[in-house]
């Protein structure tokens, strides 16, 4: 009798079912995929509101303000042009973030708005601003200047600017120094303003507003010591 072999199922089989498992497994995750794709289309974004400092000025400040000039105030001539740089501030307003104080420990955030710029280039523009129309016609340039700065650069910075929500006031501290230009024959003068300003509107622009106020008083506090 002639025995004829029977070749095994098995090793043909099972290429087959790793086939079909794998891709079965293909489909899944194309699947997860394309969920989770619909299900972020369909979220919606949080609303973001954009804060600035206001372009124009309210009421006259309430502001309470000490100064102390560090340094004589030289005697009256005329000013020649002063270059401003960059206002400093504290490290924790340095964020798009508009923060306030809500203990002498702790800062909060407002939900949803940040600041449309840097606070610090919000602030010198406005301080440019300020300066210039309480002074001679040209003598403040913000950094960098197209004229030499014969009168020496100005640098204004901010120790403390705090929205303190419960008492609806923002305090703040600057310290100026005017350094002389290269060169020159003039002397370092310095200077601190301590200031309180009323926040009449509980929000975020009712603290821009506040800011503002407040950096318009220490541009008043310093034109006052350096204007002839």
């Amino acid at each position: 009798m002639t025995m004829s072999s029977v070749s095994p199922v098995w090793p043909e089989v099972q290429p087959r079912v790793a086939t079909a498992a794998g891709s079965i497994s293909k489909s899944v995750a194309a699947s997860v995929a394309l969920l989770m794709a619909l299900a972020g289309c369909g979220s919606t974004q949080p609303e973001r509101t954009w804060l600035s400092l206001p372009l124009e000025l309210g009421a006259p400040s309430t502001s309470t303000t000490a100064t102390t000039a560090l340094t004589p105030t030289p005697p009256s001539r005329a000013l020649p042009p002063i270059r401003l740089l960059r206002v400093q501030i504290p490290e924790y307003l340095q964020s798009n973030h508009v923060r306030y104080r809500d203990s002498a420990s702790t800062l909060a955030e407002w939900p949803g708005v940040r600041w449309a710029e840097r606070l610090e280039m919000a602030l010198t523009r406005q301080l440019g601003l300020q300066l210039h129309e309480l002074g001679e016609a040209g003598w403040i340039c913000e950094d960098p200047c197209h004229t030499q700065s014969e009168g020496g650069n100005l640098q204004v910075s901010y120790a403390a600017m705090d929205f303190d929500r419960a008492q609806a006031r923002l305090h703040a501290r600057a310290l100026w120094t005017l350094s002389p230009a290269p060169g020159s024959a003039g002397t370092l003068q310095q200077g601190q303003l301590r200031l309180s300003e009323a926040v009449r509107e509980d929000s975020p622009a009712g603290q821009a507003a506040a800011m503002a106020q407040v950096n318009t008083a220490v541009a008043r506090g310093i034109a006052q010591q350096l204007r002839p």
